[in-house]
């Protein structure tokens, strides 16, 4: 199995459609461009995905919940600034919550829990609320958002926020 069908069958989700954002001409009061974001009713491609991985506009977002509703990954979205990435995982490890933690292109993070087989969504959804709460972060954005599939995450994340060995940044 290459690396890219190793991504894709990690964050496997609704293959009928995909989320996409581009980037306008206009600014924000902190100078990042601004987004727009939509769904496409189109099945997910390989071609998208290496496009996305390869850093190529428009970004990919994927949909983790299928159409029976369920999801093997789900995702909180730490929109803090900054953020500390070592302290959120050690949080995590104190906790016993096995979530992989990554910066998001925006300085946030992304903490992803997987399962490795297809769960509810909503159990999902449950789990990752409990985990926000009790991490300190109960008003973070959640993936998956409902138990319908229309919310899309950009997966791709910018840097691991933990070493090779294992270390927290």
């Amino acid at each position: 199995m290459s690396e890219l069908e190793k991504f894709i069958n990690i964050f496997e989700g609704l293959n009928s459609a995909y989320g996409q954002t581009v980037k306008t001409d206009q600014f924000s009061e902190k100078g990042k461009h601004k987004t727009k974001s939509f769904t496409i009713s189109n099945p997910v491609t390989k071609k998208l995905w290496r496009e996305h991985l390869e850093g190529k506009d428009p970004a990919l977002g994927i949909v983790p919940i299928t159409k029976e509703n369920k999801c093997k990954w789900g995702c909180i979205d730490i929109d803090t600034y900054p953020f500390d990435h070592k302290k959120f995982i050690i949080k995590l490890k104190e906790k016993n919550v096995p979530m992989i933690v990554c910066r998001s292109k925006s300085g946030g993070a992304h903490a992803f829990l997987f399962t490795k087989q297809f769960v509810p969504a909503a159990v999902m959804r449950a789990k990752l609320k409990i985990i926000a709460s009790a991490t300190g972060f109960a008003s973070a954005e959640i993936f998956p958002k409902q138990g319908g599939f229309v919310s899309a995450l950009s997966v791709k994340t910018t840097l691991p926020a933990v070493t090779s060995s294992g270390e927290a940044e």
